[in-house]
């Protein structure tokens, strides 16, 4: 097979894939690892862009997420899309790097369910609630919120709707930091099985 820029370009991302973990040739190896960040990365800015303000960070993590990726591209399952797995990586390296931010609470974080999708989920392969909260529009979002018990909606609010931190929570409640993280995760198990339940319900 002629090995040339255009055809690689024309190829699928498996098959660009499979030549980037063929060591046979690196030269090639190394063009199919540019093709892949030539066509995606544009794509993760964006998305990145929706957690971060700064462009100099976006650019930052952006840079880092395909480096992940490249580093991590063995382990990809082919039965999924790649710009799913890759954009869930894009999310949780926004996520982590604004969790370990000083100025988190100068970050414009978008108000959505992303936030929750983000928390303590890995990067890779999806996860059956991950599906769920993908599926799932703002409004949904929002009203699984609004239907928590009273112990856990306030913190829940200030969390994934405030995108307040938990030092910023427990100050604002009066709640021992601990509990707030304790209310908080299992805020985020209610919301998940019911919106698993909806989509059951709904097929």
């Amino acid at each position: 097979m002629e090995r040339t820029g255009s055809k690689l370009t024309e190829s699928s991302d498996i098959e660009i894939i499979k030549r980037a973990l063929d060591q046979a040739d690196p030269a090639y190896s190394q063009a199919a690892f540019f093709t892949l960040y030539s066509r995606y990365n544009k794509g993760v800015r964006a998305h990145i862009s929706k957690y971060v303000k700064s462009q100099e960070e976006v650019e930052d993590i952006c840079m880092e997420t395909f480096a992940k990726a490249f580093k991590q591209l063995s382990t990809y399952n082919q039965e999924n899309k790649f710009s799913t797995w890759l954009f869930r990586i894009a999310r949780n390296t926004a996520f982590d790097h604004l969790s370990h931010d000083k100025t988190l609470k100068s970050a414009r974080l978008t108000i959505d369910y992303a936030a929750l999708e983000l928390i303590d989920i890995p990067s890779g392969d999806n996860s059956p609630e991950e599906d769920v909260i993908g599926n799932q529009d703002h409004e949904r979002f929002i009203s699984c919120i609004d239907t928590l018990p009273s112990l856990y909606k306030e913190v829940a609010q200030y969390c994934f709707v405030d995108n307040m931190e938990y030092r910023d929570i427990s100050e604002t409640t009066g709640l021992p930091i601990n509990t707030v993280k304790t209310r908080i995760k299992r805020a985020k198990g209610i919301i998940i099985k019911r919106l698993s339940e909806e989509e059951e319900e709904g097929l």
